[in-house]
């Protein structure tokens, strides 16, 4: 099921970073969404795939870059990965582990994210598809963004001064200097079937890396619980808040919710009474813990906690004595 795509948070520093090295203030392009740089670069939260392409586009846009991906990809560092890849990538030093470990552990990065392998005569094809879709604004940003990730993680393997032969990209675009500047024939093909940074080796002597092109992605309900749960607490929070980080209608995210048997809202209200109750027991009284959770009044706040607990508040407060 193709819906609801989420990437790491931690993928929108290079883009901050180099937003900073021109001067520019991301805060600008953030307050749309009602997120500061901070909850962005939480190393591990994952987010709505729209909401960094959303953050690309802009960050596109004011620097008047086309060439984003790759300036981006040079600012790639500690944390950008999940901690299990990163850790593995680093402690690989040679091709066919390096390709093992990447492609097997690729899912860490997000959901609908791909990476696989194709062979044409002695090219080995590193092969990727975004989580984004073709008719979105960043789509190229993003396919640029992957392929100098996987090139400068080659170049630690293969050696610093290696370059492809040439590139490939899916999506349609004018020749850009600087990413065609990167390969050895001065040549990079847009509009091909599939993005893939080509290796020239013998490929007999490289045994295929153990990977599962099937493996399934998390569901949509797991996706879009994991972004309520991150921001169920923000002052500005509801159910258009969500659909605006996904970029998609309410009646789309209440069709997730009610093909698991649930709603938005009891599902919601399950979490401020989960929160209630650690309240409680952390010794907050029934008004500051109605205040808390942003219920009009203690009177609904123990309605609420009779429906989901069996009890009132001050019922569960008894009980625990």
């Amino acid at each position: 099921m193709r819906s609801l795509p989420v990437c790491r948070a931690a993928l929108s520093r290079p883009f901050l970073r180099f937003l900073d090295e021109h001067g520019r203030d991301p805060s600008t392009f953030l307050k749309q969404f009602s997120i500061d740089r901070k909850t962005l670069v939480d190393p591990s939260l994952y987010l709505p795939s729209h909401l960094l392409s959303v953050l690309i586009d802009a960050v596109a846009k004011s620097t008047n870059h086309n060439d984003l991906g790759f300036y981006a990809a040079q600012f790639i560092d500690k944390g950008i990965l999940h901690p299990s890849l990163e850790n593995k990538l680093l402690g690989t030093d040679d091709l066919n582990s390096f390709l093992h470990t990447l492609i097997s552990l690729r899912h860490l990065q997000g959901s609908h994210f791909q990476l696989w392998l194709e062979y044409e005569g002695h090219e080995l094809r590193i092969c990727h598809s975004s989580s984004l879709t073709e008719t979105n604004r960043s789509y190229g940003h993003a396919n640029e963004f992957t392929s100098f990730f996987i090139i400068n993680h080659l170049k630690r393997i293969l050696g610093s001064n290696w370059q492809p032969c040439y590139l490939a990209f899916h999506h349609q675009c004018h020749p850009k200097a600087k990413i065609t500047g990167q390969t050895v024939n001065k040549k990079v093909i847009y509009g091909a079937k599939n993005n893939f940074v080509p290796v020239l080796i013998d490929i007999d002597r490289v045994p295929a890396p153990a990977y599962d092109l099937n493996k399934v992605n998390e569901g949509a309900l797991t996706r879009l619980t994991g972004v309520v749960d991150t921001f169920w607490e923000h002052e500005a929070f509801s159910i258009e808040f969500v659909a605006h980080l996904f970029g998609v209608s309410e009646r789309t995210l209440q069709r997730v919710f009610l093909s698991n048997n649930t709603t938005f809202r009891d599902y919601v209200n399950k979490k401020k009474i989960e929160k209630s109750t650690q309240l409680l027991n952390q010794g907050y009284s029934v008004q500051s813990v109605a205040e808390k959770m942003r219920y009009s009044d203690p009177a609904n706040f123990s309605r609420a906690m009779k429906k989901y607990l069996s009890l009132t508040p001050k019922q569960y407060l008894k009980q625990r004595l």
